[in-house]
C-alpha cells in the first residue's frame, strides 16, 4: 500500500462526475473534494427537480451557504 497516492495526487487533473450532489452526502463530497484537491479539473453534477427547486435553484441554494472553517 506504500506506493497508492494520495487522494489530492489521485484527483489530480481529473474530471468528476457526481450524481446527487444537492442531496447531504453529495454536498459533503462535493465540499470535501473542493477543500482536499485544489488541482481537480471539473466536478460535474446530475441533478433533477427537487421538492419544487430547479437544478439551478439548489446550486444556488449550496453556493449562497457560508464557508464552514475547520478547526
Amino acid at each position: 500500500m506504500d506506493n497508492l497516492p494520495s487522494i489530492p495526487d489521485f484527483f489530480r487533473n481529473k474530471n468528476i462526475f457526481i450524481t446527487g450532489g444537492s442531496g447531504f452526502i453529495g454536498k459533503v463530497l462535493v465540499e470535501k473534494l473542493l477543500r482536499s484537491c485544489p488541482d481537480l479539473k471539473n466536478i460535474y453534477l446530475l441533478m433533477r427537480h427537487k421538492k419544487g427547486k430547479t437544478p439551478e435553484e439548489s446550486i444556488k441554494a449550496i453556493t449562497d451557504l457560508p464557508v464552514r472553517r475547520q478547526i
